[in-house]
């Protein structure tokens, strides 16, 4: 990391930051999290479609870097938001299983990748 410029080090903090501090205040008040990023409830399917199209490219991008920890990473991330909505539907009473199987099977994918890490480690 410290080939990277100072630039780019605090762009992407500003930027990584300006996500988290989105998250709070969707988590503390949603109506104001909707009003803040001028998002609309009722297009959230069409919203979708684009959040499933990018974790395709994250998850299909580790892949095709044939980096067996870049592959974990990606997958241990991509396992998190359907673990959450999984929590999410269940408190509401509502079907959350296969949200919990998303979860569980990128975590599971996650898992096997640092295994194979770690083999290939042992091989080498």
């Amino acid at each position: 990391m410290s080939g990277l410029p100072l630039s780019l080090l605090l762009l992407g903090w500003a930027m990584v930051l300006s996500v988290v501090a989105l998250a709070w205040v969707f988590w503390r008040d949603s109506e104001a999290g909707l009003a803040l990023t001028s998002h609309r409830a009722e297009q959230l399917p069409r919203v979708m479609v684009n959040r499933y199209f990018v974790i395709f490219m994250f998850m299909g991008g580790a892949l095709a870097s044939r980096d067996p920890l870049w592959i974990a990473y990606a997958f241990a991330v991509n396992s998190v938001a359907p673990l959450w909505d999984a929590l999410i539907y269940r408190k509401a009473g509502r079907s959350f299983h296969k949200h919990l199987v998303s979860a569980g099977s990128s975590a599971v994918m996650a898992c096997w990748a640092v295994y194979v890490s770690q083999a290939n480690e042992v091989v080498s």
